[in-house]
């Protein structure tokens, strides 16, 4: 007997809770944002196929935000509000606001495709100095603020829907000189759509073509919220917090109001559930258990650290059983490689080889399992809106090329995850033992703790509570002002705040996450009628960033362009560009890790590149900046054999007045570079600022970090002999 393959895809819908509970003002766009461009569309993608189904993950945070953009709330954000004022009553500091945000998309697939936005971005520069705003402002008359406008809430609309919309297909075709009925008539789509998103999703629910599922109210990560020593299951030695966080009472209270609040709003109760990130430990089970899931879902790295086993398809592609004193659960594991193909990587690809792949791997465990006695089932789990903005039309040609091909190939049949397990239920006879903790990246919670940054977090969200506790057992306090506080404190435990410190993740609002963070836990005190700690207005992001090695000796090496031995760079600092100082999990990356050291005379560089890929751009040029010390290094690509490296002064007056120097370089395997130190005149023991460009002509490719500067350290004076002391 042949079983054809089984298929569940699910999609993680979420955002944070962006809005401030006191003045319910939102500095930041992207739940309305990420509804116009893919919560619709990714379910009405679906529809032509009915006899696909699929599950939908969505967290609570997120519907409440998007129904707040509705009547009766009607509320807005920043972003919005700028959009509706009138161009002719913006203020400077408007247009600055402006200027400076609304290109806040993915360059290649949302502002190039479209002359007039692409031609604004350049006008004001694509990469843009403090001291250079004055003259941008000049530059910049009022149709250009009406066009920036119109384009960025455009651009932020799902092509498709806008292609099914014959005004805003035509306002796309205009493409310039647009009107402010023209910028309303944009926003009015925007909140139409948004109107659609809930009903759409509950008609599909109801024609049994999606399971609808939830995830803990304000998404936080359940085992730390639970107890932050299970960050410890999977790196030992992780430095926690000096003070306990250990609240499961937290972590039920965001399950069971998002058990709540899904049922009055879908009509029924979710049966499945995708902990936040993937984040499971054995409270995660009990806590499924008291609400009655029939299943979850983690990644398959928790699969094989709970049973100490190497990757198997024939343990990964079923479900299993989670057997406790409390009852059962079943749980099903994302399929890393298939899941992070479409996330990371198809998105480079020609959009019809990234189909022929998916679906040629697909056939692989296909032609394993089609003989077996229970069928296979592939679980894959990805967010639903960060991928599409890296993907031509927003993923729409992959989305429906390879739903079409799944519809017409028999041997495959995309279901929902509970559908599986009516028709297969899981292995009782062999349930798992207890369950590895951990994450769906790389199995540990080291992304939202262990940091300096993640940990002082979690200290503020300690000593909040702790203070908020106690003004609960006080007496005649208001009702209705504990229970916000309780609110704001709810929303600052949730996941984001966390992904954005350290130097794993960064983004350009990293400050503003900080702050938002911030003001959720100082709003507990508001609410309470108490002052806010002094400690809770200092920033907890820094922009510092530390080298992953400081070298340990001099350096003398060959300026050639070739990795000559072993030895040449041993002793060398290093930062590792590698890490990936952005929003999320990199791509291929053309600058890898920057090498640094020293004799006595020099200062010594060299980037380990992707030589391949740098080749594919002629007109390269790489710019070593020290902003603190006024310098900047140019390397560019003089000839296919030779590059020029000049060393000039970023000053102003007559400091700038010197001539470039040029320096030794060499670019064959490696780039390496020499400069003189009576050119940078650092002292031992001082540190300096350092940030990595590269580009390819005018354009800006790569920066290293993202925001901010790599803050270095020059040995002090007397390093070697210190370095021999006993």
């Amino acid at each position: 007997m042949s079983h054809p393959l089984y298929i569940a895809f699910i999609w993680h819908m979420h955002q944070p809770y962006y809005r401030d509970l006191l003045t319910m003002d939102c500095s930041m766009p992207w739940a309305r944002l990420h509804g116009t461009k893919d919560y619709l569309d990714m379910v009405k993608c679906l529809e032509p196929f009915p006899t696909l189904h699929q599950t939908f993950n969505l967290v609570p945070s997120l519907i409440d935000q998007l129904e707040e953009y509705l009547p009766p709330a009607n509320l807005s954000d920043r972003f919005l509000e700028l959009s509706r004022k009138l161009i002719e009553e913006l203020t400077d500091s408007d247009k600055r606001f402006i200027l400076e945000w609304f290109f806040m998309a993915n360059w290649d697939r949302m502002v190039k495709p479209y002359p007039r936005y692409y031609d604004l971005l350049v006008k004001r520069g694509m990469l843009v100095d403090e001291q250079a705003w004055p003259d941008i402002l000049k530059r910049f008359k009022p149709q250009d603020y009406l066009d920036l406008a119109v384009w960025f809430n455009l651009a932020w609309i799902d092509p498709s829907l806008r292609q099914q919309d014959k005004e805003l297909s035509a306002l796309e075709a205009k493409g310039s000189q647009f009107t402010e009925a023209e910028k309303q008539l944009v926003l009015d789509k925007q909140l139409t759509i948004l109107q659609q998103i809930v009903p759409t999703y509950r008609k599909l629910q109801d024609q049994g073509q999606v399971e609808l599922t939830t995830s803990p109210y304000y998404h936080p990560i359940v085992p730390l919220v639970c107890d932050l020593r299970a960050a410890h299951v999977a790196l030992p030695h992780l430095p926690l917090p000096q003070i306990s966080f250990r609240h499961p009472e937290d972590a039920r209270w965001h399950l069971r109001q998002a058990m709540a609040r899904h049922e009055a709003l879908f009509g029924k109760r979710p049966l499945g559930l995708w902990p936040p990130e993937g984040s499971v430990s054995e409270e995660l089970v009990s806590l499924a258990m008291e609400e009655q899931l029939r299943w979850i879902a983690a990644d398959e790295e928790i699969l094989w650290r709970t049973l100490k086993k190497p990757r198997s398809p024939s343990l990964l592609y079923r479900p299993h059983v989670l057997r406790r004193r409390g009852g059962q659960v079943a749980i099903v594991f994302r399929d890393r490689e298939l899941s992070d193909l479409i996330g990371f990587v198809y998105s480079q690809w020609k959009t019809s080889i990234a189909i022929q792949d998916f679906v040629k791997r697909c056939e692989g465990i296909y032609q394993q399992f089609r003989t077996e006695k229970t069928p296979a089932l592939i679980t894959v789990i990805l967010d639903g809106e960060n991928a599409w903005e890296l993907y031509p039309r927003d993923g729409y040609d992959f989305l429906r090329g390879l739903y079409q091909a799944f519809a017409e190939d028999k041997r495959f049949r995309l279901v929902t995850v509970s559908e599986f397990l009516d028709q297969f239920p899981p292995d009782h006879g062999h349930p798992l033992p207890e369950l590895f903790a951990g994450s769906w990246i790389d199995g540990n919670f080291a992304t939202w703790i262990g940091h300096p940054e993640n940990n002082r977090a979690w200290t503020h969200l300690a000593n909040v509570r702790q203070d908020l506790a106690a003004a609960h057992r006080a007496a005649g306090k208001d009702e209705q002002a504990l229970e916000q506080a309780w609110k704001s404190f709810y929303i600052a435990e949730g996941s984001d705040w966390m992904w954005w410190y350290g130097d794993t993740h960064t983004s350009a609002q990293d400050e503003e996450f900080d702050r938002l963070f911030r003001t959720h836990l100082s709003n507990v005190y508001r609410f309470l009628g108490q002052d806010v700690p002094e400690w809770l207005n200092v920033p907890i992001k820094t922009t510092v960033i530390q080298p992953a090695y400081d070298p340990t000796a001099e350096i003398h090496p060959t300026i050639d362009g070739l990795s000559t031995t072993y030895y040449e760079w041993l002793y060398a600092g290093r930062l590792d560009l590698r890490k990936g100082y952005a929003a999320i999990h990199r791509g291929t990356q053309l600058l890898q890790t920057l090498s640094y050291g020293f004799d006595q005379t020099h200062y010594y560089v060299r980037l380990d590149v992707d030589a391949a890929g740098l080749s594919q751009h002629a007109d390269w040029r790489i710019q070593l900046e020290l902003p603190d010390r006024h310098v900047r290094i140019t390397i560019e690509r003089a000839s296919p054999d030779e590059v020029t490296a000049v060393l000039s002064s970023t000053a102003s007056g007559r400091e700038a007045q010197a001539a470039p120097s040029p320096l030794v370089c060499a670019f064959r395997q490696v780039l390496e570079l020499a400069v003189p130190k009576t050119l940078l005149m650092v002292k031992p023991g001082e540190a300096f600022q350092l940030c990595v460009l590269l580009s390819h002509g005018t354009e800006p490719l790569e920066r290293y970090p993202a925001h901010g500067e790599f803050h270095v350290t020059v040995p002090p004076a007397g390093f070697e002999a210190q370095l021999w002391a006993v």
